[in-house]
């Protein structure tokens, strides 16, 4: 039997400054997001809401039921079938589920444009290609890293410097919707599409950028996708997923060209103000970097390390900078990301014939230890990775 997922005890709370924090609860779990009060759009915090909680209202088979009267955009309820058609063709577990709000009919947002802008090289390259029409980066904190106060300051006065001298405004949100998701069993990279989309509207943005991650000749299903993004539109903020004609490599020897945008690339795992160096996403950008000519804001390059990178990076990243190697004559680069690609390749059939020959209990043994398990993700296979 189908339940309501409650969404009530709505509260906008002022923070010190120019902050607010629009705040709901939802299933009984506390979901946030802080944001200046000057940029609030509090018409569209029913959309964000409901942005928000689709995907584990969808996990639970649950209807989305507003309490408190908010209403939500009739443009964005009227795609909610067609996001959840995308949502449950990646992943069958999910469910589809009705909304339970007032609608309203939503008028054009008055605000800037905005990038969502993370530092990396995908929104450094849709900065890059929009510089003249963006007005505003919104930084998020609480998405990805685990930050300390500390960390935050360090990051939004680097940040803003750096938009300063662009010429742009800087706008920091923080947010929940990681952990939020997580404790109703939904991996944050599977429905971040929702959070990005529930940031744009919160805060009024005529238009908001959406930096893909992978071109047209790798799409494949993810979290944000262009076939997604747009459809949390809401009638007032578009939403646009940009720009899937560019590889990773191109938007690389983009960025390279540009020194400002080049000394704020920032793009590891494991630090969120600096570069370590050592993770595969850093070595992966180094060894990008390296391809162009250039080196950014990163420790000495090893090309002993790209062996390591290459095995645990996404292949379609692999093989591009491969062709690139080898196009290049960059032998010991090109030696390196083969000797990577095989590995990862040993895995993938290892991968394969543990299903063939056990039904996959060996990788089931291994995803019950692990503490994300019975999270809902993107499913490439679902037969493999789905018990």
């Amino acid at each position: 039997m189908r339940r309501d997922m409650l969404v009530d005890d709505i509260r906008i709370v002022p923070l010190d400054g120019d902050r607010v924090e629009v705040s709901a609860t939802c299933d009984g779990r506390s979901l946030y997001y802080r944001l200046p009060a000057s940029c609030l759009s509090r018409q569209a915090i029913g959309d964000a809401l409901f942005a928000s909680v689709l995907v584990p209202a969808m996990r639970a088979s649950s209807s989305v039921c507003f309490l408190d009267g908010i209403a939500v955009s009739s443009v964005l309820a009227s795609q909610a079938e067609g996001i959840q058609r995308i949502l449950i063709g990646w992943n069958p577990v999910l469910k589809n589920v009705q909304l339970q709000a007032k609608l309203y009919e939503p008028a054009p947002a008055p605000g800037p444009v905005g990038l969502l802008y993370a530092g990396g090289v995908d929104s450094s390259y849709s900065l890059l290609s929009h510089l003249e029409e963006i007005d505003a980066l919104v930084i998020v904190f609480g998405f990805d890293h685990s930050m300390s106060d500390k960390e935050m300051r360090e990051s939004v006065e680097r940040n803003g410097r750096f938009a300063e001298r662009l010429g742009k405004k800087l706008i920091p949100v923080e947010t929940n919707h990681s952990r939020f998701l997580a404790e109703l069993g939904v991996s944050r990279t599977f429905a971040y599409a929702a959070t990005f989309a529930a940031i744009a509207e919160l805060l009024g943005l005529r238009r908001c950028y959406v930096a893909s991650s992978h071109s047209s000749s790798h799409m494949r299903p993810d979290g944000s996708h262009p076939a997604l993004d747009s459809r949390f539109s809401n009638g007032a903020t578009e939403i646009i997923h940009d720009d899937i004609s560019v590889s990773r490599l191109e938007k690389t020897w983009a960025v390279a060209k540009h020194p400002k945008l080049l000394q704020n690339l920032r793009v590891c795992w494991e630090f969120p103000n600096h570069n370590c160096g050592e993770c595969p996403k850093c070595l992966r950008t180094m060894t990008a970097l390296r391809l162009c000519g250039a080196e950014g804001p990163f420790p000495p390059f090893d090309v002993r390390r790209v062996r390591e990178m290459a095995a645990q990076s996404e292949v379609e990243y692999v093989i591009s900078m491969l062709m690139a190697a080898h196009a290049q004559g960059e032998v010991e680069i090109e030696r390196e990301l083969r000797k990577g690609l095989r590995k990862h390749d040993w895995g993938e059939m290892l991968r394969y014939l543990d299903h063939a020959l056990t039904g996959g209990r060996f990788l089931r043994l291994r995803r019950s230890r692990s503490a994300e398990a019975d999270l809902v993700k993107v499913n490439l296979r679902p037969d493999i990775d789905l018990d």
